[in-house]
């Protein structure tokens, strides 16, 4: 087993900042990405009209490309 993990810990006893969060993220996404598609968002759902409606007629926020966090 290797004890140099790719992806940080987060710290006991203290919040971690900010960025701190998005190298983990990212380390957490590029990880989940060689075990399933980058998007897995359903193209329809019962829940299509209100969903349009808070995110101007898309069904949720745009996802971001991992370059970008």
């Amino acid at each position: 087993m290797n004890s140099e993990s790719a992806v940080p810990t987060i710290p006991k006893g203290r919040p971690i900042r900010w960025e701190e969060w998005l190298v983990g993220r990212r380390a957490r996404r590029e990880a989940g990405n060689r075990v399933a598609p980058e998007v897995i968002r359903r193209s329809s759902s019962s829940s299509d009209r209100r969903l349009r409606e808070l995110y101007h007629s898309q069904r949720g926020l745009p996802f971001k490309e991992t370059a970008e966090l």
